[in-house]
């Protein structure tokens, strides 16, 4: 096979392969053509038992380095945008403040513990051991000594009161 014959395949190949991984088409080309470059300035021979496997990982790698540089481009102008510091999880301004909402969390789990301490005792048990210790109604009936339909209506008694506490 001539020289020529062997590039305009191996490139056709490069190019469907490329094409498949998710690459763009004008950017697949520039790949494709940096992978030849790369890969005749390091000395290999197109005619070598090698070069084909060679030039794929060459353009497999060139692709990732633009994706991660497509990446890498895109925060930079989301960095420059000032009002994307008032966005997102980690704004630097907003509405509430995270102590105002750590004081709700925290009085919001105050107001759960009371209503829990509240329940009657085997209905308190039975939550505790469900939600806390992971344990089955089968298991919390056995260490209760009621019935596993008991557990239930304890576990769903102490949801409602929680559950209504909650709404109103």
């Amino acid at each position: 096979m001539s020289p020529e014959a062997l590039v305009a395949e191996l490139r056709r190949e490069l190019i469907v392969w490329l094409t498949r991984k998710g690459g763009a088409a004008t950017d697949v080309e520039d790949v494709v053509q940096d992978a030849f470059l790369r890969f005749h300035r390091a000395g290999y021979q197109l005619g070598a038992p090698d070069a084909r496997p060679l030039l794929f990982v060459i353009a497999r790698n060139l692709q990732k380095d633009r994706w991660k540089a497509e990446g890498r481009d895109a925060r930079r102008r989301t960095d420059d945008d000032v009002h994307a510091l008032d966005r997102g999880p980690h704004a630097l301004a907003s509405e509430t403040s995270q102590a105002d909402d750590r004081l709700i969390q925290r009085q919001n789990l105050a107001a759960a513990a009371a209503i829990i301490r509240a329940l009657p005792p085997r209905c308190r048990d039975a939550f505790l051991l469900h939600r806390f210790e992971a344990l089955t109604y089968r298991q919390i009936a056995a260490r209760l000594g009621v019935s596993v339909s008991m557990v239930e209506k304890y576990v769903a008694e102490a949801l409602r009161q929680l559950k209504k506490t909650r709404e109103g």
